[in-house]
């Protein structure tokens, strides 16, 4: 099954207005003229990436700050293309930081791209996320191709290993259960066997046996 965006955002002719009555730089992004437009996108967007990071696929959030309108041709060197449907994607906060305003194109372009051949990350528009990366245990992103090698590069996906690391340790503080699970999953193999010969013992013990 393609993972990627089969439609992009169309702009109402109120909102082209809007655009061409206040846009000129990529730094009037910011301006407040264009908020209900962002809102707009979002909400248009959440479903058909069904609510995923375009680039770690991570849940996107709903509260202030957990969801990040990703220019995937970086606005401030692609300037014109800053409202571009196409160039437009919903990521988490964390790979649109990691990505910054790095280059994606092989070769300048004056028009916006029409397929990903010339992109060299996976465009969430163009290319399906399945055929370039595949994730192992939700935090292990392995590259299929030079393009899903270069999107955990600029995106720093490796760090998600981490994140998901420390959620584990935070995770077997607060539970015994969940401690003795994480300490069983790091033992060495003859602990693990160990343990569960005296699981069984125990096991047996409670039933009576």
């Amino acid at each position: 099954m393609e993972d990627k965006i089969l439609s992009p955002y169309v702009l109402t002719a109120e909102e082209k207005r809007t655009i061409n009555s206040h846009f000129s730089t990529h730094k009037d992004w910011e301006k407040g003229a264009f908020d209900s437009i962002k809102e707009n996108l979002i909400a248009d967007l959440r479903p058909k990436q069904h609510n995923k990071c375009c680039y770690c696929k991570s849940e996107l959030g709903f509260d202030i700050k957990a969801v990040d309108i990703e220019h995937i041709l970086p606005k401030s060197k692609h300037g014109k293309f800053t409202f571009h449907p196409k160039n437009l994607a919903l990521s988490c906060p964390g790979c649109n930081t990691s990505k910054g305003s790095k280059e994606v194109v092989k070769r300048a372009v004056q028009n916006y791209p029409r397929s990903g051949a010339n992109i060299v990350i996976i465009h969430a528009h163009f290319d399906n996320y399945n055929s370039s990366i595949q994730i192992h245990e939700n935090a292990v992103y392995e590259g299929l191709d030079d393009k899903g090698c270069e999107t955990i590069k600029q995106c720093k996906l490796y760090r998600l290993k981490t994140v998901q690391r420390k959620a584990r340790e935070v995770s077997a503080k607060q539970s015994p259960i969940q401690e003795l699970i994480e300490s069983l999953r790091t033992a060495p193999q003859d602990e693990q066997r160990q343990f569960v010969e005296q699981l069984n013992l125990i096991t047996g013990q409670i039933n009576g046996n």
